[in-house]
C-alpha cells in the first residue's frame, strides 16, 4: 500500500484544498462516518467554508473484502497518524491500546483528533486534552458519551455558567433494553439478555454493559467536563444489573417506581463530588422513567437553568457517526478561523466522597417467616441504626413464609448497610433478597 509519510506536505486547508481526514477503524461507526461525510460533502463545505475528504482509512485486516478502493486503506496506523498528508485523525478503534498511543502520536505530530472512545477519555482525558491545548489543537469526543445525543458541547459551552447540582444518566442502551423487557414482559434477566444478544444490542460477552463498566466510563467523562477535573475510575462506585430480578421490578411498580441503571454525579460539598453507577428506583413521574428500550438520556439540574433532559438513540452506526461528523465540522470551523476548541478545564485528581457517605432512601426486599412479631423485630433492628421505614408492602407465600418490601426514609448508606447486617441475623429472616438505592 502506498506510503504517506514520504510525500511533500501541502498547504493548510483552504478554499482550494480540503480538510484531509484519516479514519482509524472501519467498523459500523467508521463506515457510517465515511458515508455521512461523503453524502453530505456540499452541506459540510457550506457550514464550514472548507471542503472535507476522508483520504485514508487505517485497518487491522487488509484481507477483508470491502466495497471501497484498496488504495484507501492502510494497516500502518503508526505511519498514518503522523503523515503530512493528514490534518485530522478520527480514532474509532475503541479500547485503551493501541488507541491511546496513536492519539498521542497524532497530537505530537500536530494533528487534530476526534474520538468516540469513552475508555480512552475516561482514563487519559486529562493528559491528552492538555497536550492538545498546549499544541493549539482540537481534541473532540462528543460521540464518547451518549452516541448521537448532543450533551458534551452543551456542558462545555451553553451550560458552563451553571452550577450543576446533580446529573443522572441512562447511558447504556443494552442494559436499558434488558430492564425494559423485564418490566414490560415479565422476563427474567437471563432471558432478556439472550434476546438483547439475539437482536445485536448486546455483545456475546456482555460484561462491559451489564456490569456497568461502559456507563462508568461515560459518567466519568461527564463528571470531568462538568467539574473540570478527571475522576479516578477507582473512586467511582460501580454496580451492574445482574442482581435485579423481575420480583424487584414488580415490587418497584407497585410502589410507583421503575428501575434503571444510572450514572450519577453530584457535588456533596464545596469542591467534592460523588460519582456512582448502579441500578436505582426512580419515580414513575420522573423524566428518566419513560426512557425505554435502547434509548439513552441525561437529566441534570442546574442552579440557574433548572431541570434539563437530553435523550435519543445512544448507540449504533448512524447516531454515533452523526456525533463524530459534528465534531469534524467543529474542527473544520476552527481550522478556518485559526482557533482551537480544546481549551476546557480538565485537570487531575478530583476530590470525591465514598459511597458510604451517601444520603439516600433505600428499597429492601426480604423473605421472612410469616409469624407474629416479625415486623417488630425488623423495625427495632433498623431503629437501632436510626434508619426509618417509610413504606411497606407484604404478601404471603407458600410454606408459612412471607415477602416484605420496604422503602426507608433518607439515611446514610453506612447506617443502612449495617442495619441490613443486623436484620439478616434475625431468626425470623429467611433471606435478604435484594436492596437498591432510591433516587428522586
Amino acid at each position: 500500500m502506498p506510503s504517506l509519510s514520504n510525500q511533500e506536505p501541502s498547504s493548510s486547508p483552504s478554499a482550494d484544498r480540503p480538510v484531509r481526514v484519516a479514519l482509524l477503524g472501519f467498523g459500523t461507526v467508521g463506515s457510517g462516518t465515511y458515508r455521512m461525510v461523503k453524502d453530505n460533502q456540499e452541506e459540510i463545505a457550506r457550514k464550514t467554508g472548507l471542503a472535507m475528504e476522508i483520504v485514508k482509512i487505517g485497518i487491522k485486516d487488509e484481507t477483508k473484502k470491502r466495497s471501497l478502493p484498496s488504495s484507501l486503506f492502510t494497516t500502518d496506523l503508526d505511519e498514518l497518524v503522523v503523515s503530512d498528508e493528514i490534518d485530522v485523525v478520527v480514532e474509532l478503534i475503541g479500547g485503551e491500546e493501541p488507541a491511546a498511543g496513536l492519539v498521542e502520536k497524532a497530537l505530537l505530530a500536530k494533528k487534530h483528533v476526534v474520538t468516540a472512545n469513552k475508555e480512552l477519555i475516561a482514563k487519559h482525558g486529562s493528559r491528552l486534552i492538555t497536550l492538545a491545548k498546549d499544541s493549539g489543537l482540537d481534541l473532540h469526543f462528543e460521540a464518547a458519551v451518549g452516541g448521537g445525543i448532543p450533551v458534551v458541547q452543551p456542558l462545555k459551552h451553553q451550560l458552563a455558567g451553571n452550577d450543576v447540582i446533580k446529573m443522572m444518566g441512562i447511558l447504556n442502551g443494552t442494559t436499558n433494553y434488558i430492564l425494559t423487557q423485564m418490566a414490560t414482559h415479565g422476563a427474567d434477566f437471563a432471558d432478556a439478555l439472550a434476546e438483547a444478544q439475539q437482536k445485536g444490542y448486546a455483545e456475546a460477552d456482555p460484561t462491559n454493559d451489564v456490569d456497568g463498566i461502559d456507563t462508568m466510563y461515560k459518567t466519568a467523562i461527564l463528571a470531568a467536563i462538568t467539574f473540570g477535573k478527571q475522576v479516578p475510575l477507582e473512586q467511582i462506585h460501580r454496580e451492574g444489573i445482574r442482581k435485579v430480578s423481575y420480583a424487584d421490578i414488580h415490587a418497584a411498580q407497585m410502589l410507583g417506581y421503575v428501575i434503571k441503571l444510572l450514572g450519577i454525579v453530584e457535588e456533596t460539598k464545596e469542591g467534592v463530588i460523588m460519582v456512582r453507577v448502579h441500578p436505582a428506583l426512580i419515580p414513575q413521574t420522573h423524566q428518566l422513567a419513560s426512557v425505554n428500550d435502547v434509548y439513552n438520556a441525561i437529566w441534570l439540574k442546574g442552579d440557574f437553568v433548572g431541570d434539563l433532559m437530553f435523550s435519543g438513540r445512544g448507540a449504533g452506526a448512524d447516531p454515533t457517526a452523526s456525533a463524530v461528523v459534528g465534531d469534524l465540522i467543529d474542527v473544520a470551523r476552527n481550522i478556518k478561523m485559526q482557533g482551537s476548541g480544546s481549551a476546557i478545564p480538565y485537570g487531575q485528581d478530583m476530590p470525591t466522597s465514598p459511597i458510604e457517605e451517601l444520603e439516600s432512601r433505600y428499597y429492601l426486599r426480604l423473605t421472612v417467616e410469616d409469624t407474629a412479631g416479625t415486623l417488630g423485630q425488623i423495625a427495632t433492628a433498623f431503629g437501632r441504626r436510626e434508619v426509618g421505614l417509610a413504606a411497606m408492602e407484604m404478601r404471603t407465600k407458600v410454606g408459612g413464609l412471607g415477602e416484605i418490601v420496604f422503602l426507608t426514609h433518607v439515611c446514610r448508606e453506612l447506617d443502612f448497610v449495617q442495619a441490613i447486617g443486623e436484620v439478616g441475623r434475625l431468626g425470623c429472616i429467611v433471606s435478604v433478597n435484594n436492596w437498591l438505592r432510591v433516587e428522586g
